[in-house]
């Protein structure tokens, strides 16, 4: 493989900003179900993906431009440079979360925070839901109401995601096993990354920076968002690691191919210096 130059990586972020605008100003879903701070799109898919393969100053560039430009060219309102904190940690986030969880070596047969983020989720989601039946925003001048049908809904379906996730992640590795793909990325670890990155920075960074803003309550936006949030989270994560397995085909390396390449480098000095004066040929 070839490593990526620094003009490929400006050329592949110019078109991963391009794709993220137009993904998330007329491929989305603002404003649903008439709560001003819900948006569903598939953009953070593009910047979390160009985190992975470009590496996270360019994944921040990306999240950063798609999200001022994106304002700017496409106005929906006015610009508050606030709310593009969050998408700046989109792009930021995962390939940091991809590294740290490579050196502390807990995921490498299953997503553990993954799994637990989603537990936790739902179990906060059954107990909300059993105690609340509306949500106000924070100025009172609008209520929603919740019905017991969505309230059954959303916890049969958040409990459904995360039986589906655990199974998936038990069952995914296997599956890329024979591929190339399995070779230079790790399946548990995007996505833990990407959950991580969801759930622990971009969704909550924006929930606060929301209810700032629109005066609604924090609690009650991060859960709506964090629900959305878990339900579009399996969408981006199809979409990243599709993505990354067409990357190969270019036969150019990405940031996580020279991670990886890095770690052998660091740790495993004594194979180095076989592959060295021995016949084989060893590509790292």
């Amino acid at each position: 493989m070839t490593k990526m130059s620094p003009i490929f990586k400006i050329t592949f972020s110019a078109l991963f900003i391009a794709l993220g605008i137009v993904l998330s100003r007329f491929a989305s879903l603002p404003g649903l179900f008439g709560l001003p701070f819900l948006k569903i799109s598939i953009s953070p898919a593009i910047v979390m993906f160009s985190s992975f393969y470009l590496g996270p100053i360019y994944g921040l560039a990306v999240g950063t431009l798609t999200d001022v430009l994106g304002a700017l060219l496409f106005p929906t309102g006015a610009f508050n440079p606030l709310y593009t904190i969050a998408a700046s940690l989109t792009g930021l986030i995962p390939f940091l979360a991809y590294w740290l969880l490579r050196k502390i070596k807990i995921e490498d047969k299953f997503p553990f925070i993954g799994a637990s983020l989603s537990i936790l989720f739902t179990i906060g989601l059954i107990i909300f839901c059993s105690l609340n039946d509306s949500i106000t925003s924070e100025s009172g001048k609008t209520t929603y109401q919740i019905t017991t049908g969505m309230k059954f809904g959303l916890c049969i379906t958040a409990i459904c995601l995360t039986a589906v996730l655990i199974v998936l992640c038990i069952f995914l590795p296997r599956i890329f096993k024979k591929r190339k793909f399995a070779k230079y990325y790790n399946i548990n670890l995007i996505v833990s990354s990407v959950f991580i990155t969801y759930f622990l920075f971009k969704i909550p960074v924006g929930s606060l920076v929301q209810s700032i803003l629109l005066e609604w309550d924090f609690l009650v936006i991060l859960l709506v968002r964090t629900m959305t949030g878990f339900i579009t989270s399996f969408v981006q994560i199809t979409i990243i690691t599709i993505a990354l397995d067409v990357s190969l085909h270019f036969n150019l390396k990405g940031s996580l191919i020279e991670l990886k390449r890095e770690d052998v480098k660091e740790n495993s000095w004594v194979l180095q210096g076989f592959c060295k004066y021995s016949t084989l040929n060893c590509d790292f």
